[in-house]
């Protein structure tokens, strides 16, 4: 592929990216929100539009990687930027930074919203806990859909 050809594909799938990363920092702030209000009817929708911009980024994200490929360059962020300033075009550059600022922004957004998920699940077993007067460790099943303890703390005979 010759190198204007290569420049105009990744710069298209930088554009691309960076318009769905930018409809998704407000989805997530919202998310955020409703993550705080403990709204689940809301956060449900939300996390269904969140999924569907995600989809929506995959293709132009996957097309970067294999331009990237082409040139000999790694996926990822590494490889973009080595393709970027190998290609020298200011517009790039500059949308680059933007997208990979942006990335990270959201990366940062969307690992703070797990956190919130993971407290507001802990202080609702807690709740449930005093409700019911059980312990967080007497549930039935574990994340992995196992019960505790199991045949582990169990003999059935000895030999």
């Amino acid at each position: 592929m010759k190198q204007e050809q290569l420049s105009k594909a990744f710069s298209a799938t930088v554009q691309a990216s960076l318009h769905g990363l930018q409809s998704l920092e407000p989805i997530l702030r919202r998310e955020q929100a409703a993550l705080v209000s403990r709204d689940p009817e809301v956060l449900t929708d939300i996390v269904q539009e969140k999924l569907a911009v995600l989809k929506q980024l995959e293709p132009s994200m996957q097309a970067r990687d294999r331009l990237q490929v082409s040139a000999g360059l790694p996926e990822g962020i590494e490889g973009g930027s080595r393709l970027v300033d190998m290609l020298k075009q200011d517009a790039l550059t500059r949308d680059w930074g933007q997208l990979t600022g942006l990335a990270k922004a959201i990366s940062e957004l969307n690992d703070h919203n797990g956190s919130l998920a993971l407290q507001g699940q802990r202080m609702t077993r807690e709740a449930l806990g005093i409700l019911t007067g059980r312990s967080p460790s007497d549930d039935t099943y574990t994340t992995l859909g196992r019960k505790n303890g199991g045949t582990a703390s169990y003999s059935f005979g000895r030999a």
